[in-house]
């Protein structure tokens, strides 16, 4: 199946016709920031906004991140990685030869 030119330069016209006034259109106006905010604060009780609840403690933000089971294996595969570009660089057999070289 071929396509004439003239066929695929006016779908292609038209497609973008089409595309420029879908995104023409005005957007439907909402509650800005600023209401959502106020209505948010009004809904609230009074005391859920001055008190602050018990603070729970993350295990995993109290130590070190290299201390963990995660934090090791991490640290370990950046070495294995690291030694494994210098040795693949150091043990290179055949070296770019450019004349820009």
């Amino acid at each position: 199946m071929r396509i004439s030119k003239r066929r695929s330069v006016a779908s292609v016209l038209a497609l973008s016709f089409v595309a420029s006034t879908a995104g023409a259109m005005e957007p439907v106006p909402g509650p800005s920031l600023w209401n959502a905010a106020q209505e948010a604060g009004k809904k609230a009780p009074v005391w859920a906004q001055t008190t602050a609840g018990p603070a729970t403690g993350n295990p995993r933000t109290d130590s070190s991140f290299f201390k963990t089971t995660a934090g090791r294996l991490t640290l370990g595969l950046m070495i294995v990685g690291v030694g494994l570009t210098v040795y693949s660089t150091s043990h290179d057999r055949k070296p770019v030869k450019s004349p820009i070289r």
